[in-house]
């Protein structure tokens, strides 16, 4: 038996609160409130200079270069990023990686 909490129950929760929310957004818990702003942004229309769309759909979002190098750079950290840990309170030198150096990662 799989268990859901989207029941029919809680779609008509979920209603009234947004209802009373859309009237007053002080008349439902805090956290309620943030749902449905959240709610609001994302179905939001984008504006004039927007990116536009073709056939109703959204446009294709592409990265810049350097957003994929920031990515590679953040993926590199959290992969390697042990390797140059100090863990010997005594050494003179932090441990080095090469992978993890600026240049490697395609920064000047």
């Amino acid at each position: 038996m799989a268990i859901s909490f989207a029941n029919r129950f809680n779609a008509d929760l979920l209603d009234q609160n947004y209802e009373r929310w859309r009237k007053d957004p002080a008349s439902v818990d805090p956290t309620w409130s943030a749902f449905f702003e959240g709610f609001e942004l994302g179905s939001v229309q984008p504006k004039n200079g927007a990116a536009a769309s073709q056939n109703g759909a959204p446009a294709p979002v592409t990265e810049s270069p350097l957003q994929t190098r920031v990515d590679g750079l953040v993926y590199a950290y959290r992969t390697l990023g042990h390797t140059i840990a100090n863990l010997d309170p005594l050494a003179h030198e932090r441990p080095q990686n090469q992978l993890l150096s600026l240049r490697e990662l395609g920064f000047d």
